[in-house]
């Protein structure tokens, strides 16, 4: 058990370490165009040309940048907490929360992200640890596209509604695993990265948390012409779930 929470308390460092990195780099976007349009505006109003339409426009411009930057922080803090509760959550808000930590890399290495959100499944469960499972696969279809040199790379996530479960179905394009790989990719320490750029602990880590902490499943293949992992889950925990 000691080695379990260690292990937890390393992967969850890793996953910080990658989302302040992402943060950051998916603030410079937004910080860029705010300064634009404070630039802009100052230009126009030592001119004598801003108009009360222009100074609307950049008020409903610049508090939409804020708002979005003030969103990721949110998703940072509430990932972070350190309770672990069951909250009433949907799964397109637990993809929605990590498709915003990824986009700005994903978008760095032109990844396209196709995510179909037609069905609302609410699920009662753990979301930051959902969400931490979910960012440690996008991070690896990420790493593995710019690692293959995909020319046209993209990211395919659906959702299913089964009687009393979800199923979630992430599909990349970077070739696949070899297979001898692929039996091992949930192993503790494994990692197929240079020693700087991988743990090894974080695909574990998702596999324990799916499995004994929200009593699903979690497995990768190869289908087509890249990986394709699914989880599973309940839509409500019961009550003697096991905590990692």
């Amino acid at each position: 058990m000691d080695k379990e929470k260690l292990l937890q308390q390393q992967a969850k460092m890793a996953a910080m370490g990658e989302m302040i990195g992402n943060i950051a780099h998916q603030w410079r976007q937004p910080l860029n165009a705010l300064s634009a349009l404070n630039v802009g505006l100052g230009l126009k109003y030592k001119m004598g040309k801003l108009t009360d339409e222009e100074m609307l426009t950049f008020k409903i411009k610049s508090n939409e940048i804020i708002q979005n930057m003030s969103s990721t922080i949110e998703d940072f803090k509430n990932f972070f907490q350190p309770n672990k509760v069951k909250d009433t959550f949907t799964v397109n808000e637990a993809i929605r929360s990590t498709i915003r930590f990824v986009s700005d890399s994903y978008l760095s290495h032109n990844i396209k992200i196709v995510f179909n959100e037609d069905q609302k499944i609410v699920l009662n469960s753990f979301k930051n640890e959902l969400v931490q499972v979910l960012l440690n696969i996008f991070n690896n279809s990420k790493d593995a596209i710019v690692e293959n040199s995909i020319s046209s790379p993209v990211v395919k996530i659906s959702i299913t509604e089964q009687r009393s479960s979800v199923k979630i179905e992430i599909q990349d394009n970077a070739g696949g695993v070899n297979e001898e790989i692929l039996e091992r990719i949930f192993e503790p320490y494994f990692t197929t990265k240079f020693q700087s750029h991988g743990t090894g602990i974080g695909l574990y880590m998702s596999k324990m948390i799916i499995e004994k902490s929200m009593q699903g499943s979690l497995i990768s293949k190869n289908k087509e012409d890249g990986l394709l992992t699914i989880i599973i889950i309940p839509k409500v925990i019961k009550d003697w779930s096991y905590s990692i």
